[in-house]
């Protein structure tokens, strides 16, 4: 990467600078984001449609599911695209009109996506913890009522937000900028409230289904032990397949703080020690391709783990998708 500076906009004396970088760095930049976005479209495209088009699988869980996947979906479309053009030249090419509702969308989406981990949590909790009340009161219309209330406080939440910040957005400082004016003490409590408070909330709660987990299965085998086989292999299969549920979904929330929690951590020694991001590009850059991924991968971890997405999507591949008689596949 080369030290040199250029402008965002050469003809214009009020534009900000540009980082220059070798052009084959800058391809393998752009590639990768790429990548990035394709995946985490087309991948939560699948999820959306698998979910909405089969009738098996619209449980609570799946439902959940597909709101995380609808927020992701429209992060790749909405956010990536302009976040990566930006990062990568430390330029805003997209005007000062598209900025406040870009920065908008980069507060609400994915706050939207970790409300959707957080009762995801609490639903694998629900299922694994107390199974019971969790197959009598946990039902698709109570899911639905849940996920309007998460759009719905995030959507207040992040209005909230832009009123007490006086919609701050920078494009003044320079031409080519679209950037938020740090309040340092209200940074805080934002992140605090949008990332460290539900990350405790979902390692909470994976922690008590882990040691719960284990009880059942020492618990299943005294069962097998002392009742018929046929008995205990059902409780066995009910319970085995709400701890893979459990699993595989706690999988994606380990995806999520593991990429996005280097960030958060980034964002707050920034607030704090006041370090100029810009003069640390090559950590931004990673940071910003490492967060994004977030919205990516999970698509990738339903194929590895999830036979009916494995089914879905070879018949999508196939176009066997588009016969009627293929909607009452049954994809388990």
């Amino acid at each position: 990467m080369h030290s040199e500076t250029s402008y965002c906009y050469p003809d214009n004396n009020a534009s900000c600078l540009k980082f220059l970088m070798q052009t084959e760095i800058s391809v393998i930049l752009y590639i990768c984001a790429g990548i990035v976005i394709i995946v985490g479209v087309l991948g939560n495209l699948f999820v959306i449609i698998s979910v909405s088009r089969f009738r098996q699988l619209h449980t609570p869980t799946n439902l959940f599911v597909l709101s995380l996947a609808v927020s992701d979906f429209l992060s790749g479309f909405l956010i990536l695209p302009a976040k990566f053009i930006e990062v990568i030249n430390n330029c805003w090419y997209f005007g000062d009109v598209f900025c406040p509702y870009y920065m908008t969308y980069l507060n609400f989406l994915p706050f939207v996506s970790v409300l959707n981990l957080v009762t995801i949590s609490f639903d694998r909790y629900l299922a694994v913890c107390n199974p019971f009340f969790y197959s009598t009161y946990v039902t698709n219309s109570v899911a639905g009522i849940c996920i309007i209330f998460i759009w719905l406080l995030a959507f207040f939440y992040t209005y909230a937000f832009l009123v007490h910040t006086r919609g701050s957005f920078i494009t003044h400082w320079c031409v080519g900028m679209c950037r938020f004016l740090n309040y340092s003490d209200w940074w805080m409590i934002h992140y605090t409230l949008t990332f460290l408070l539900p990350m405790m909330i979902i390692i909470c709660l994976y922690s008590v289904i882990f040691v719960t987990a284990r009880r059942h299965i020492k618990a299943i085998n005294c069962m097998m032990k002392k009742t018929k086989l046929a008995d205990s292999k059902k409780t066995q299969l009910s319970k085995s397949s709400e701890r893979k549920a459990a699993k595989t979904l706690g999988i994606v929330v380990i995806a999520f703080i593991v990429l996005c929690s280097p960030g958060f951590v980034f964002i707050v020694f920034q607030m704090f020690f006041e370090i100029n991001s810009e003069n640390l590009l090559p950590l931004r850059l990673a940071l910003t391709y490492l967060s994004t991924m977030n919205y990516s991968i999970d698509p990738i971890i339903y194929a590895l783990f999830y036979p009916w997405f494995r089914k879905y999507l070879k018949m999508m591949v196939t176009l066997e998708i588009f016969k009627s008689s293929q909607l009452m596949t049954n994809l388990f």
